[in-house]
């Protein structure tokens, strides 16, 4: 069957604005213009200039200082000493004044792009398509969000900088070879080496840093398995082995981390040894020279003052090189989630009044291109008021056709509407309107409970109280100290019970007065009296709201007017919620 995702109303796509050509320096520099986001810019020219005219500034002590030693000391009545010592502290202060606005200009653009980068990267995972998001744990998603920072010192312009003092070296080079002549063969050779053996530690480096980044996503999944499930650790007394899980993992995380440690220690050292070789084989070889006449002692002193300027960007870039390992690795992880499938329903016209209706037709999903249907050729219809009950055995797709319904995921082929509008077509606060979802399982956010059945405010307060009086939920909160106001975690730790987070969550689904009720099994966990108030709520709310029931409880399966079978990825009409049992059932066909 062929899929028509690419027909379908909701971007998959990157919007125009995302696509705008990045700025000229990061296409030359190989890095990628996804990777820039929305409304952010650096003023790459000041920053060229600047760096610039540091460099230029930074000729001015090794070229004053051949002068003096050359010029000025055997001709001590010149009178011009105090003039050049004068030109120099101007230099110096400049270069520091330079040195200190381009930091500050560097700083405040890290920080402005890792705001938009990190706002840009949520934005993506809050509007991705569920389906199809990946096979990650959270604490690899909470990993993968992180590496935001990692990719920072490369599009505020550090990067550009340091490239741009970088490209300085050949032109002081070529200062020592005018002062000093064949004594320029000895830097030139140090950098040489020094180049393709820090090319080489880099290789290293990665390879470390691939297996620590490893390493660490196990042990974040590890750790938010443990803290969320920590009351069920507890109550089956599996403390001692999960210590013991989590000791492997530490120290392997450990061992991970000492390898990148070392890498990097030993890249920095490497670069601090070929400093003092330079300083020493210039200085060794300048010495000759000197005695052989064929170099002045300014000419030594100049070239030995070049050759230490030589190294700082050399060491910068030395630096940079080695955080490069970690931002290949820190651009792949943000690339997946900037390049995430998206979800994004948009409403192209006016919105259908809620009424109820549905219509499947040809419906058929899967959650990737090699799996098989999951679901396949699914079609039903439901008028206003009517209820249908949709049975099946663990696993078959019940829950996946909800979402379908709901537009929480987008189906592979077919089509869905809602009042005779296609799903897609709405806007996912309008949908809300339209379909009540209630999960199986309750879903609550760090928050009050008054802030939970409202979603913060987005509800009319009014309208939720109603709700939670019908669900005796008000009965419920008012025995709390801080009634509506009760501050939740959205954990376990919670002050509440199960029963009434159910019912809480319940009582947000159902604020907005949707007319088509999705109930998938939202009856577990509760106790009597909610399970009594949940039951009325469904029966009284019976021939006003249409509703698809998947549950387990006779009394609930009694409300339906018709049943549904859900096997082997079809949707088959039964007589009964156990007819299947008995005669060969009938597909259901538009």
């Amino acid at each position: 069957m062929k899929s028509q995702l690419d027909s379908l109303p909701f971007t998959t796509q990157k919007r125009a604005s995302e696509t705008e050509s990045a700025p000229s320096f990061f296409k030359a520099l190989g890095f990628d213009k996804h990777l820039l986001p929305h409304g952010y810019h650096q003023s790459v020219v000041s920053l060229v200039i600047t760096s610039l005219a540091i460099s230029i500034l930074s000729l001015a002590l090794p070229v004053i200082t051949l002068q003096i030693y050359d010029r000025i000391l055997p001709n001590p009545g010149s009178g011009t000493l105090s003039v050049l010592i004068m030109g120099v502290c101007v230099a110096v202060v400049l270069e520091t004044l330079l040195r200190l606005t381009r930091s500050y200009v560097i700083g405040r653009a890290g920080a402005a792009y890792e705001h938009r980068m990190s706002c840009q990267a949520i934005e993506k995972v809050v509007h991705a398509d569920l389906s199809r998001i990946g096979n990650y744990g959270i604490g690899e998603h909470l990993h993968r969000m992180a590496s935001v920072g990692k990719l920072r010192d490369f599009y505020n312009g550090y990067a550009l900088t340091t490239i741009c003092e970088l490209l300085f070296v050949p032109i002081f080079l070529v200062l020592v070879a005018y002062i000093a002549g064949p004594l320029v063969l000895v830097p030139a050779i140090i950098l040489l080496c020094f180049l393709i053996i820090s090319i080489q530690r880099g290789q290293r480096l990665r390879h470390a840093l691939e297996q620590r980044e490893v390493t660490d996503d196990q042990r974040y999944n590890f750790l938010v398995e443990s803290l969320e499930g920590v009351h069920t650790l507890k109550a089956l007394a599996l403390e001692g082995y999960f210590e013991r899980r989590y000791e492997a993992l530490e120290k392997a995380s450990t061992v991970a981390n000492y390898h990148v440690t070392q890498e990097t220690s030993n890249t920095f050292t490497l670069g601090a040894i070929f400093s003092h070789v330079m300083v020493a084989s210039v200085i060794t070889v300048g010495a000759y020279c000197v005695l052989q006449g064929w170099l002045s002692t300014g000419g030594l002193i100049a070239s030995l003052l070049l050759s230490g300027r030589m190294m700082q960007p050399i060491q910068k870039t030395l630096g940079l090189w080695a955080r490069y390992q970690d931002y290949v690795l820190a651009r792949r992880h943000i690339t997946d989630i900037l390049t995430t499938p998206q979800y994004m329903p948009v409403q192209k016209s006016a919105p259908p009044e809620p009424e109820g209706r549905l219509s499947l037709d040809q419906v058929s999903f899967r959650f990737a291109a090699r799996d098989a249907w999951l679901l396949e050729d699914i079609s039903l219809q439901i008028n206003r008021g009517e209820i249908v009950l949709i049975t099946g055995g663990h696993g078959v797709g019940k829950t996946t056709l909800l979402h379908l319904i709901a537009g929480i995921y987008p189906a592979g082929a077919g089509e869905i509407r809602i009042n005779d509008a296609p799903v897609g077509a709405f806007d996912p606060k309008e949908l809300t309107r339209h379909v009540g979802y209630v999960r199986s399982n309750a879903v609550l956010f760090r928050g009050t409970i008054r802030d939970n059945m409202t979603c913060f405010g987005l509800i009319n307060e009014a309208q939720a109280r109603e709700v939670a009086a019908l669900l005796h939920v008000d009965k419920e909160v008012a025995k709390l100290p801080s009634g509506f106001d009760t501050f939740l975690n959205g954990s376990d730790n919670d002050v509440i019970t199960p029963g009434l987070k159910q019912r809480i969550s319940m009582v947000r689904a159902l604020a907005r007065r949707p007319r088509l009720i999705l109930f998938d099994n939202a009856d577990h966990a509760l106790d009597k009296d909610g399970y009594a108030s949940i039951y009325s709520l469904l029966a009284r709310l019976k021939g006003k709201a249409s509703m698809i029931l998947v549950s387990d409880d006779q009394n609930i399966q009694s409300l339906a007017d018709r049943y549904y079978r859900l096997e082997a990825g079809r949707l088959t009409e039964v007589s009964t919620p156990s007819s299947h049992l008995g005669s060969a059932p009938k597909e259901v066909r538009a």
